[in-house]
């Protein structure tokens, strides 16, 4: 049994994910996470989300608040912190976590996890960090035996930019000019007409603002633009739907609110590194096993 098996906590393992790989130093696992979950682990572990939505979280003994996910958000939790959370609808996580031996010879990432120790975690958003997580999704998901090396080496990497990320900080940002109940009559909207055409004009409206004032307020609050936010939500119900067997490629595609069957294809095949069709039969596959 490897050491980062050893490392998983029941806390950490009540996430029910689908797909786990083991590493030897890093744990994989990908999967929607349960309504209630939390983490009181004794390993650091990185979760990625790749999709959007919204979370009741408590850190340490801090009162609980609404935290708005985007896709491609990433926090980084270390030991000792504790993180209790209630999600309000399904969202696909990436969960690494990291055993002794994945920081052997590198002080700089001991050094990195030991600075932040204690903070809240911070989430944000990187195109390194979710380059990497589309890589690692796409391994777990499409290949039958991935290489441990390779897996364990992209941990690596992920960890140390997400790292260098959160070392960095963020660029001071203004006061958000969408409320919260706004912003989730917003989302509420998108997930509903999915299968339909989405402005950004009819988002505003819901919201009470300009088109321009809406699209700068929404990538604030979210940190991804209306029309990626909407094209996120609807990868995530073509992921939905391709669980179906009985449903074909061209209904999926409708269902989801693309134009075509190409048009979801070249999306899909963007966002997650599989084609449609391939991501159903491997997930398929794993799931039959």
């Amino acid at each position: 049994m490897s050491h980062a098996r050893e490392a998983a906590t029941p806390a950490q393992t009540a996430e029910t994910a689908a797909l786990a790989f083991d590493a030897e130093t890093v744990l994989f696992e990908l999967g929607s996470v349960d309504p209630y979950w939390s983490y009181d682990g004794a390993r650091p572990q990185l979760r990625f989300t790749f999709d959007a939505g919204h979370v009741v979280a408590a850190f340490q003994d801090a009162p609980a608040r609404g935290v708005t996910c985007a896709p491609g958000s990433f926090i980084v939790l270390t030991p000792g912190m504790r993180v209790r959370t209630r999600h309000q609808s399904p969202i696909e996580i990436l969960a690494l976590t990291f055993g002794p031996d994945a920081l052997a010879g590198r002080p700089d990432l001991s050094a990195s996890l030991a600075a932040i120790a204690g903070d809240p975690p911070v989430r944000t958003i990187d195109p390194g960090v979710w380059t990497l997580a589309v890589e690692a999704r796409r391994v777990l998901v499409g290949e039958p035996c991935p290489d441990r090396g390779y897996m364990a080496a992209l941990g690596e990497a992920m960890l140390a930019r997400a790292l260098q990320v959160i070392g960095q900080g963020e660029a001071p940002r203004g006061r958000a000019s969408i409320s919260p109940f706004r912003l989730r009559r917003v989302i509420d909207h998108v997930e509903a007409r999915l299968d339909s055409k989405i402005t950004v004009r009819e988002l505003a409206v819901l919201a009470e603002l300009s088109a321009a004032h809406f699209t700068r307020a929404f990538r604030q609050a979210t940190g991804e633009a209306p029309h990626h936010f909407i094209l996120s939500r609807r990868i995530t119900r073509v992921r939905e739907l391709l669980r179906d067997p009985a449903l074909d490629l061209t209904t999926v595609a409708m269902r989801a609110g693309f134009s075509s069957h190409a048009h979801m294809t070249s999306a899909f095949r963007r966002l997650t590194g599989l084609a449609p069709a391939a991501y159903r039969a491997a997930v398929g596959a794993r799931l039959a096993g």
